[in-house]
C-alpha cells in the first residue's frame, strides 16, 4: 500500500512559513525631535522678521543736500608735472585739476594766483612718496591736501571742490 504522507506544515494554507513582521516605530524622541525642530525653526525665523520690522525699520533714505547743491563755475590747472619723493627722476607724475568755486569773481583771483598755487600744488606733490602717490586708498586725502593748498592762497572766497582731470604715474 503506498505510504500517505502526513502534512507538516500548519493546516491554515493561507498562511506563509514566515509570520509578517511588525512594523518598526520611531523612538518616541527622535519623532518628536523630528516635529518640534522644524516647528521652532519656522518659528524663530518668523518672529526674527516679524521683531526686525516692529523695532527696527528699514531707515528712510536721506536725501542729503549740500550748501552748493549746483554745480559751480571751474578754473583748469593744467600739466603739472611731478618728480616723487625719492624716485631720482626716473618716475614721473602727469596731473590737472579742476577747480570748482562758486563766486563769479574767484576766477579773477585764481587768475592772478595761479604761479602761487601751482607752486605750493608742485612742492605738495614732490614731497610724498611714489607709493602713496601710486595708491588709490590715499587718493582721497591727496585730494583734501591739494584742496587746503589751493584754499591757502585765496583771501575772498574759497574753491568748493577739487576734481583731477588727469592722474598719470610713470
Amino acid at each position: 500500500m503506498a505510504e500517505e504522507l502526513e502534512p507538516t506544515g500548519s493546516p491554515d494554507f493561507g498562511e506563509s512559513e514566515n509570520p509578517p513582521r511588525p512594523k518598526k516605530k520611531l523612538p518616541k524622541p527622535i519623532l518628536l525631535a523630528g516635529i518640534i525642530i522644524p516647528v521652532l525653526a519656522l518659528a524663530a525665523f518668523t518672529s526674527n522678521l516679524v521683531v526686525k520690522q516692529i523695532f527696527f525699520p528699514a531707515p528712510e533714505p536721506v536725501k542729503v543736500t549740500s550748501v552748493h547743491s549746483q554745480v559751480g563755475e571751474f578754473y583748469m590747472i593744467t600739466d603739472l608735472i611731478i618728480n616723487p619723493a625719492a624716485s631720482a627722476g626716473r618716475r614721473h607724475l602727469l596731473i590737472s585739476l579742476g577747480l570748482e568755486y562758486h563766486d563769479p569773481l574767484m576766477k579773477e583771483e585764481l587768475t592772478r594766483r595761479e604761479p602761487q598755487i601751482r607752486d605750493n600744488l608742485i612742492t605738495l606733490l614732490a614731497g610724498q612718496d611714489a607709493t602713496v602717490l601710486t595708491d588709490i586708498r590715499y587718493r582721497e586725502s591727496i585730494r583734501n591736501s591739494l584742496l587746503k593748498a589751493v584754499n591757502y592762497y585765496i583771501d575772498d572766497g574759497e574753491v568748493a571742490k577739487l576734481y583731477f582731470t588727469k592722474y598719470v604715474f610713470q
